[in-house]
């Protein structure tokens, strides 16, 4: 396969969120395998969409490999933040990869299985890895990015040495191509071999958090590394809206 493409436009691209871009500098590298460390509840399953849609309309081509939710409910969170991908379906450029509806097709009750299409059905037998591993071999003629949300599932279920090859597989077309990925971990879920070696192995890390603050939710992130760049060395602060993230506008020191 031949993954080369012109890569002289250097420039960094978006994360899909204004505030974050400048935080950065501009936004990301080209080439960026981005780990996003996310406690429940801290806005990661939003920065995805924002994510994803912010390379949309930078003319990216884009797929989104959901592990741990229905590409339904993905599709309705972002009609709800505003996000109309339809005109991007349209024109294939963007694509959903459901990997959460075949893991239990096999065990669902008669019921249930009596409910579901026959193209659900063929999804009977369906290897998530192998499927991740095709996603991120595919040929792309311009630049692209890629959501993998998330890698957690795939590290519960075959193991780290399993995942590494697929994270190195990614890692190294991205460079070549100068694709994004970014690739969701659950924070807390894993022992600190299987996280550290994930951190190692990808260019960049934001680390999402939630606290409480007396009767008030704070919610902010913090840039841990991002390759060739040096990265704000303090907590940002967000708030959550209709909008999605938006990042606060003056600086506050935890």
């Amino acid at each position: 396969m031949d993954f080369s493409f012109d890569l002289s436009d250097n420039q960094l691209v978006t994360t899909g969120i204004m505030g974050l871009d400048v935080q950065l500098g501009g936004g990301i590298p080209p080439g960026t395998t981005l780990l996003l460390i996310a406690e429940s509840g801290a806005g990661a399953e939003i920065f995805t969409k924002q994510f994803l849609y912010g390379g949309l309309n930078s003319g990216e081509t884009a797929f989104y490999f959901s592990s741990d939710r229905s590409i339904a409910e993905v599709k309705a969170d972002m009609k709800y933040l505003g996000c109309d991908i339809s005109k991007y379906e349209e024109t294939q450029m963007v694509k959903f990869i459901d990997a959460y509806t075949p893991r239990f097709i096999n065990i669902l009750p008669p019921k249930l299985r009596n409910r579901m299409s026959a193209k659900e059905f063929l999804k009977a037998g369906f290897d998530p890895l192998n499927q991740l591993k095709t996603t991120v071999s595919q040929d792309h003629e311009s630049r692209y990015r890629g959501v993998i949300d998330s890698i957690s599932y795939f590290l519960r279920a075959y193991g780290l040495n399993s995942v590494i090859e697929v994270i190195e597989l990614m890692s190294s077309i991205g460079k070549i191509t100068g694709g994004i990925h970014l690739i969701v971990i659950g924070a807390g879920l894993h022992d600190d071999i299987t996280l550290n070696t994930v951190k190692y192995l990808t260019d960049g890390m934001i680390e999402f958090y939630v606290k409480d603050r007396g009767s008030q939710i704070e919610r902010g992130l913090v840039i841990r590394k991002m390759r060739g760049m040096i990265v704000p060395n303090r907590s940002i602060s967000f708030d959550i809206t209709h909008r999605g993230i938006e990042l606060e506008t003056t600086t506050r020191v935890l």
